[in-house]
C-alpha cells in the first residue's frame, strides 16, 4: 500500500535542498579568526607551554607523546603563541590510557592526532573570547588534512569550543582549568583527551550496521538531485560542518509500521472492525520485514522521505541569502537544558517552522541525556504535536567526524 502524507509533502514538496552551492561556496572560505588576547605585560610568565609539559610531572604522559611526534620542541618557541587544550595524566587515564608505557606504545599517527588536535597554533585564545551563543566557535587545529578544493589554502582540522552558564567545553570534553597564562600563549585544562575525527560523516554513518534504514532514506531522498545537491554528496565533503540527527534501524521500522497501519486504517470506514486492525496489522509487519528496500519503492514518495530527512539536519539562515542552510556542528554539551526549538532544514521551505524541540540533561559538566521531540503527527496514535508527539532519545551523542556530528536517536521525527 502507498503511504501519503499531505502535511509532510506540504512541507516538503517545495524543498531541494535550496542553497547547498552556497554552502560548499561559505565553507571555502578561510575560517575566521578573534583577534589574539593582548596581556599587560606582553608575555606576563617566563615559562613556556612547552618547558612547563617538560618539568611539571602531571602532564608526563602528554610530554611522552609530545616527545613522540617532535612538537614538544614547537610549544617550547617562546616567539610563537599557542592556545592548548591541554590534558593531563588524569585526563589521559580517564579516556583509557593508564601509563606513559601506553603512550609510547601507540602509534605515532594516533599520537599526532592527540596533541596536534590540542594545539590552536599562531593565536591565544582566553575564554572571554569564546561566545555564549549557539553553538560554538570553530578554530583550526595544528592538523593540516589536505587543501580547499580548487585553492592552495591548507585545510586544518578545527576544534570547537564553547561556552554557556555551565561550563566551557572544547567540543564535549569540559575545561576544568581555564586562562592558564604561559610565556607563548594560554592552556585550558580539560577533563579527558579531546580526540580529533578521522572519518567523514557518510563513511561513519554508512558503516553503521544499525543505520541502514538511514542511508536507503538518504538515497531516496536524494532521487532526481546530482552532484552537492544530493545530502549523501554533503555528508561526504569534508569541507562542510554539519549536525545530523541519525535516526536508528529499530526507529525506521517503528515509523513504517504505524505509517502503514494509519494509512490502512484511514482508508476503512468506521468503525473498524477486529479483523480491520489485524488486517492493518499483518500489512504493516510485511512492510517492516520488506528492510530497508520498503523505503526505495514507491510505498513511499521522495518528497515525504526528502521532508523526513530535512528535518534530522539542523541549520542555520545564511545573513548573506536568508536561507537556512546544514551549517553549524552542535555537541550534547551546546545545546540548552530546558525544551528549545532548532531550526532545521526544513526552514529552506518553511521558514516559520519551529524545529525541533531538543532538551539536554546535565549531570555535573557532562550531557546525561539528550531528547528531541518532533513537531508532527504521531504514526502510532494519529495525534500532532503537543499531546502525543514523537519523543526521541539520543542513543548514542556526539559521534564527531571531519565534517560534522552526529547524534543516533531512537525515533524518526516528522516536521508536520
Amino acid at each position: 500500500m502507498k503511504i501519503s502524507s499531505k502535511n509532510i509533502k506540504a512541507v516538503s514538496g517545495a524543498l531541494m535542498l535550496l542553497g547547498m552551492a552556497s554552502i560548499i561556496g561559505s565553507c571555502n572560505k578561510e575560517l575566521a579568526v578573534a583577534q589574539p588576547i593582548v596581556y599587560p605585560p606582553a608575555n606576563s610568565s617566563t615559562t613556556s607551554i612547552g618547558t612547563l609539559i617538560n618539568t611539571d610531572t602531571t602532564y608526563s604522559f602528554y610530554k611522552a607523546a609530545a616527545t613522540k611526534v617532535g612538537m614538544l620542541t614547537q610549544l617550547s618557541d617562546s616567539t610563537k603563541l599557542f592556545t592548548v587544550f591541554l590534558p593531563n595524566n588524569a585526563a589521559f587515564r580517564a579516556s583509557g590510557i593508564p601509563s606513559v608505557a601506553v603512550v609510547n606504545s601507540l602509534p605515532p599517527t594516533s599520537l599526532g592526532g592527540i596533541v596536534g588536535y590540542s594545539i590552536i597554533p599562531g593565536k591565544q585564545y582566553s575564554t572571554e573570547e569564546v561566545p555564549a551563543t549557539f553553538p560554538n566557535i570553530q578554530l583550526p587545529s595544528s592538523i593540516t588534512i589536505g587543501v580547499l578544493p580548487g585553492t592552495t589554502l591548507a585545510l586544518k582540522l578545527s576544534t570547537f569550543p564553547s561556552k554557556r552558564a555551565n561550563g566551557f567545553w572544547d567540543n564535549n570534553i569540559p575545561v576544568l582549568m581555564p586562562d592558564i597564562k604561559m610565556q607563548n600563549g594560554v592552556i585550558h585544562l580539560v577533563a579527558g583527551i579531546v580526540a580529533p575525527p578521522s572519518q567523514v560523516l557518510k563513511d561513519a554513518i554508512y558503516s553503521d550496521p544499525t543505520l541502514s534504514y538511514f542511508k536507503a532514506a538518504v538515497a531516496r531522498a536524494d532521487s532526481g538531485s546530482t552532484g552537492l545537491d544530493r545530502i549523501d554528496s554533503l555528508l561526504g565533503y569534508a569541507v562542510t560542518n554539519m549536525t545530523v540527527l541519525v535516526p536508528n534501524d529499530a526507529a525506521f521500522k517503528t515509523l513504517i509500521f504505524g505509517l502503514v497501519y494509519q494509512t490502512y486504517l484511514g482508508a476503512v470506514p468506521m468503525p473498524h472492525s477486529a479483523i480491520d486492525s489485524a488486517t492493518a496489522g499483518a500489512m504493516a509487519n510485511g512492510a517492516v520485514a520488506a528492510g530497508p528496500a520498503f523505503l526505495s519503492t514507491n510505498n513511499v514518495s521522495t518528497a515525504l522521505v526528502k521532508g523526513i530527512i530535512a528535518y534530522h539536519l539542523l541549520a542555520t539562515v545564511n545573513p548573506v541569502n536568508s536561507r537556512y542552510e546544514p551549517n553549524i556542528r552542535a555537541f550534547s554539551v551546546n545545546f540548552a537544558s530546558t525544551p528549545t526549538f532548532y531550526t532545521t532544514l526544513v526552514n529552506s521551505a518553511v521558514s516559520v517552522h519551529p524545529g525541533v524541540n531538543i532538551q539536554a540533561t546535565f549531570t555535573g559538566p557532562f550531557v546525561t541525556s539528550l531528547q528531541f521531540t518532533g513537531y508532527g503527527i504521531n504514526p502510532a496514535t494519529g495525534q500532532a504535536y503537543p499531546t502525543t508527539p514523537v519523543a526521541a532519545k539520543a542513543v548514542s551523542m556526539d559521534r564527531h567526524a571531519v565534517n560534522g556530528v552526529f547524534h543516533v536517536i531512537d525515533q524518526v521525527l516528522l516536521p508536520q
